[in-house]
């Protein structure tokens, strides 16, 4: 099982956001993006799971949940892939489910958008 999780700073007003990381293999191998921007981070995190075609279930850590609740300045939005109308849509239901990405509050990119702001411009 690979399991991700947030490095920051709990109770920290400013959260010291440190980096995403996974474990995989069964704890034996990890990888870590820790480029300051975590929805960068998130964004290479996701990407890796996505090309490296892990063949273990994927986990997420309360540390994710704990990271957003504590108030980190960020709200999600879900990849939709149906009918190669590829979108972030920002309301999740079970409908309109997809994988999760993580933008700064009060924006609303588009899919484009968000891999350009990573620096994963569309080929």
């Amino acid at each position: 099982m690979a399991v991700v999780s947030i490095q920051y700073k709990e109770g920290s007003k400013d959260l010291k956001y440190e980096s995403v990381s996974i474990s995989f293999l069964m704890g034996k191998e990890s990888k870590t993006f820790k480029s300051g921007n975590f929805v960068k981070d998130w964004y290479d995190c996701n990407k890796f799971i996505i090309l490296e075609e892990l063949n273990e279930p994927v986990m997420f850590s309360s540390s994710i949940d704990h990271f957003i609740m504590d108030g980190a300045p960020y709200h999600s939005a879900y990849l939709n892939a149906a009918n190669d109308d590829v979108k972030l849509e920002y309301e999740y239901n079970n409908e309109n489910q997809g994988i999760e990405f993580f933008v700064d509050k009060d924006t609303k990119p588009t899919w484009n958008e968000l891999r350009e702001l990573c620096g994963d411009p569309k080929n």
